[in-house]
């Protein structure tokens, strides 16, 4: 039974590395056609191999060139059961007709010459009078679709083409076999027929591409390092690092050192650029701060400045419609619409980290007190004047307080010395504030020994406060001091090295409406494209997937497009004219 369990486990292992050392191809969906100037491409990029959609990730790269070559963005991306959300911004002030779009990974640079670049065009929307292309005569057919995805049930449960009209849509998963798909759907009014599909242009790649095997697997941002050292210093050393970004909750942990000094840091996720910083733990638990030489993996830093071996010509593209007015959709001021992100906002992140049961959420001001302006000040009741509407502080010897019926009893202050102990009120009444230091009562002697160096994160909750014993009716101040791992703390005795490293492309995620409100249906609605859903995933355990959408203020007909692969490597495409 055991030579069985091992049998299964080499067969695994020897499927991942065999489509580690596969031949790629790419391809990518875009959610429109054509483009306005300012507007925003919208892309879901497939990956697949002789074998099938390439399921482990990997990073791919895109490369953005002007039509006379020149490079217009770099980004890096990085896949996910055979695909990737990439995007990119037109800018407002271009002047061509096209922008190439070229993909790769290090992969495919190992391939033969011609497979080594995947190129498509987008088309950008000129002004009348502008100089034309002359664009090559290409036959295609907009309304096709694969022969081996009647697995796939598309049911419309209801259509509205009025003004902001609400339409809900089902796919259904009937096969046995996982699937990845894209959906768009567009105003038909400005819908031109793509010269790009996923039948005709996402090649099934073939195993004997390969020409060069790759050093390494690129996948995930990685540092590859070498510690400039005696290895007799380094027998059982350990390498901390710590990864900071601003607004972010730190990354720490530990790689081990390999015999000849060398290291490496993987398995990172990260997006924009962030700060790397590695210190030598060894025997004795002694810090040490050793030389070391370093390099990130991939192609996160370089592209071509210019690129000119684009191998295939510009396909046919001719306007059949008067292409429509563009505006871009705007959110209404009171802002119903939910947009989904990644990245939380810098006080979330400190909530969350420091705060717990009563005194997580409330009606509260809160304060990062790390920030070089905060950390300035003699004390963080110091910072904190005049930041809390309604708190008033001032600190005994500051001021005296003097009965000014015109000012309704309000605090006079006299004289410019600021030491001495604080005293706190709300609007004009002096009252008890309840004070905190993590979420522990003290009096206001004992915060004031604190160092605001060794302060974090600040909270003042308004009167009146219910998370203290017997209530604070008056409010409090709740002091958090830091843990260890802020991004701004080193201990004196350091031996951090800090270094930048690049992360993933950040981008901007589409936009859907809500236009369940009243209070948000008052806005302009030019959208040509009405929903993008770019990663879709159906399995036999979760076979289905609703798509609820809003029409915009004009069109009266729609286009569905639907594109994706099998794992199996099987392409689908749904081109539907709705009315």
């Amino acid at each position: 039974m055991k030579y069985v369990a091992l049998s299964i486990c080499i067969f695994i292992a020897l499927t991942s590395f065999a489509q580690n050392n596969f031949p790629v191809s790419l391809y990518a969906h875009n959610n429109q056609t054509i483009y306005h100037k300012g507007e925003q491409v919208f892309s879901k990029i497939y990956l697949r191999t002789p074998q099938g959609l390439h399921m482990k990730p990997l990073n791919i790269y895109v490369d953005w060139y002007h039509a006379n070559g020149s490079l217009l963005a770099h980004q890096t991306y990085l896949t996910a059961f055979g695909g990737a959300e990439a995007g990119f911004l037109i800018p407002v002030n271009y002047d061509s007709q096209y922008i190439r779009m070229r993909m790769y990974t290090m992969h495919s640079l190992k391939q033969i010459p011609d497979n080594q670049f995947f190129d498509q065009v987008v088309f950008v929307h000129q002004p009348a009078g502008s100089k034309q292309i002359t664009l090559k005569n290409n036959e295609i057919n907009p309304l096709s679709k694969s022969t081996e995805d009647e697995f796939l049930q598309i049911t419309n449960v209801t259509q509205s083409f009025s003004p902001k009209g609400l339409s809900e849509w089902i796919f259904e998963n009937l096969s046995k076999d996982f699937i990845n798909l894209s959906l768009s759907i567009m105003e038909e009014e400005s819908f031109e027929a793509s010269p790009y599909t996923i039948l005709t242009h996402f090649k099934k790649p073939t195993p004997n591409e390969l020409l060069i095997k790759p050093d390494y697997y690129d996948a995930f941002v990685q540092v590859k390092g070498k510690l400039i050292a005696d290895s007799n210093l380094l027998n059982n050393a350990i390498l901390s690092f710590s990864i900071f970004k601003q607004g972010q909750l730190p990354i720490i942990d530990k790689v081990p050192i390999n015999r000849n000094g060398t290291f490496l840091i993987d398995q990172l996720n990260i997006v924009d650029s962030v700060k790397l910083s590695v210190q030598v733990d060894y025997k004795g638990n002694r810090k040490e701060k050793i030389p070391l030489s370093y390099q990130q993996l991939g192609l996160f830093n370089s592209a071509p400045l210019y690129a000119f071996d684009f191998k295939d010509s510009i396909p046919a593209f001719r306007y059949t419609r008067i292409v429509s007015p563009y505006i871009p959709y705007k959110e209404p001021k009171d802002n119903e619409v939910v947009v989904y992100t990644n990245t939380k906002a810098e006080l979330e992140v400190l909530e969350k980290k420091y705060t717990s049961g009563m005194f997580r959420g409330g009606d509260a001001v809160s304060f990062n007190a790390m920030t070089p302006i905060a950390q300035s000040h003699r004390t963080i009741f110091h910072y904190l004047q005049g930041k809390v509407p309604g708190l008033q502080i001032i600190f005994e010897n500051q001021g005296v307080m003097t009965p000014n019926t015109d000012e309704d009893d309000r605090l006079k202050l006299v004289g410019n010395d600021a030491s001495g102990l604080p005293r706190f009120s709300w609007r004009s009444q002096f009252d008890q504030i309840k004070l905190f230091l993590n979420q522990v009562p003290i009096d206001i002697a004992g915060l004031m020994q604190i160092n605001i160096a060794e302060i974090a994160f600040v909270k003042v909750f308004r009167p009146p406060f219910l998370g203290a014993a017997l209530g604070a009716p008056n409010g409090a101040i709740v002091i958090y001091t830091k843990l260890g791992d802020e991004e701004n703390f080193s201990p004196r005795d350091s031996k951090l090295t800090s270094f930048t490293i690049k992360g993933y492309t950040s981008f901007t995620p589409y936009t859907q409406p809500d236009y369940s409100s009243e209070l948000n249906r008052a806005v302009i609605d030019m959208r040509k494209t009405l929903l993008w859903a770019p990663t879709i995933h159906l399995n036999p355990d979760k076979p289905k997937m609703t798509f609820v959408y809003y029409n915009n203020d004009r069109s009266k007909k729609h286009r569905l497009i639907v594109e994706g692969v099998k794992q199996n490597g099987e392409v689908i495409r749904r081109d539907w004219l709705i009315e």
